[in-house]
């Protein structure tokens, strides 16, 4: 390639800009050449060669496995602590300190859509637990208490899921049986519309739920005593317990044996001073109510899953409370069925669309204005609706925090739901 100099207006040759476009040409030509020569792919072409056992993420470290023999024997156990990659699993042989095989990691983290053809897109996620606490899993033994999971046994029984903003769908616990929604009579005071959303989950989820309010020796209200009144006769069982004075906790004892359950509620409801009164030397700490907000602070940090003592056994995890709880897509396309005294009215309106939120002849309606559903639990029900619980395929988030509904509610909206 030949450079030619161009005459400039004082009659100088100027020949940088020459040298650059002449850079650039080489550039483009070589360019061409690693194109056609197949060394250089463009990023279409990377995404096709790309298969789910290449899908690698920037955030996570190489996993060095151990090599298993190919006859080596597995043990079935269950999940009961773990964190970031390291899980406890009580096994026939006793607690095991167990990582995950990479393989399985992946398979877990990274699903493959039926739809995708088997195209994997490179992704940066945030690093996050595939398994929960409670799952079943099969475990090869490497000797010093330790061992790596092989297999995660399909789950029978159900499990509590709920919305988390950054993380998305987050599963507390598997393997549930029951669950147990602990809130306090006072300090602080019991959240009525949060222990409706605790509902709509498990119902949504076909999990059990039994209502346990603690902290009877405060004082129960008049007021409260009528609407625990309206779960009992919805036919959620009801216990009134006390872990200060012991109240209850005989029968608080009996509902959790032979039961894989979960203690799920409000900070500083007494979650975790229940769990000391009902099996003694779990040695559990317990925190006070903070006076400046009414609110609990923090002690259980995580899940764990506690092997029961006495006559049925059984398993219960005491789980970290939660200020504010979000649905995510657990209800989508099917809130109304998720209240119980619904479902009778449902597909009775005169519209076959009908959200039950004030439509002309409305079966549902009718039967709040008439009494037979209770008119706190349909508000709580709009509420959710306007929040956009029932719709599918909508990221929602849920606003309700366990002490002020509108200020949360609010400020979610001013800073566009996030």
């Amino acid at each position: 390639m030949r450079l030619r100099c161009l005459d400039t207006p004082e009659g100088r040759c100027n020949s940088v800009p020459n040298l650059l476009r002449l850079a650039h040409l080489i550039g483009r030509a070589r360019f061409r050449a690693l194109r056609r020569e197949g060394l250089l792919l463009t990023s279409k072409q990377k995404k096709r060669q790309l298969t789910p056992d290449a899908a690698i993420v920037a955030d996570e470290e190489p996993i060095e496995e151990e090599a298993a023999p190919a006859d080596a024997p597995l043990v079935e156990g269950i999940v009961v602590d773990g964190s970031r990659g390291q899980y406890r699993v009580q096994t026939e042989e006793g607690i095991l300190l167990c990582s995950l095989r990479g393989r399985l990691r992946k398979e877990l983290i990274y699903p493959v859509n039926q739809y995708m053809r088997q195209k994997v897109w490179i992704e940066k996620h945030k690093a996050r637990d595939p398994l929960s606490v409670g799952n079943r899993v099969k475990v090869l033994p490497t000797g010093g208490n330790s061992g790596v999971i092989e297999e995660v046994i399909k789950e029978q029984n159900g499990s509590f899921t709920r919305g988390d903003s950054g993380k998305g769908n987050i599963t507390s616990v598997a393997g549930l049986d029951q669950a147990v929604l602990v809130f306090s009579a006072r300090n602080p005071e019991p959240h009525l519309r949060m222990l409706d959303r605790f509902l709509v989950v498990a119902e949504a989820q076909a999990l059990p739920a039994i209502i346990c309010l603690n902290k009877v020796d405060l004082g129960l209200s008049a007021e409260l005593e009528d609407r625990l009144e309206v779960y009992r006769n919805l036919g959620y069982r009801v216990l009134l317990t006390s872990a200060d004075e012991g109240w209850g906790i005989g029968d608080l004892r009996t509902a959790l044996g032979g039961h894989t359950s979960a203690l799920l509620g409000p900070s500083g409801v007494g979650k975790s001073s229940l769990l000391n009164t009902v099996q003694d030397g779990l040695a559990e700490r317990v925190s006070a109510v903070s006076d400046a907000t009414n609110k609990g602070r923090h002690t259980t940090t995580g899940t764990r899953l506690i092997d029961l003592e006495g006559p049925g056994g059984g398993y219960i995890a005491d789980t970290a409370g939660i200020r504010a709880l979000s649905l995510g897509g657990a209800a989508a396309g099917k809130l109304p069925w998720c209240f119980r005294e619904f479902r009778p009215y449902l597909g009775q309106c005169k519209l076959g669309d009908c959200q039950h939120i004030g439509e002309p002849e409305c079966a549902l309606w009718a039967a709040v204005q008439r009494g037979a559903i209770d008119r706190e639990r349909y508000e709580s029900y709009r509420s959710l609706y306007k929040e956009g619980a029932n719709e599918q395929g909508v990221r929602w988030q849920d606003t309700v925090s366990s002490t002020n509904v509108n200020a949360e509610y609010r400020r979610a909206v001013r800073s566009g739901g996030d």
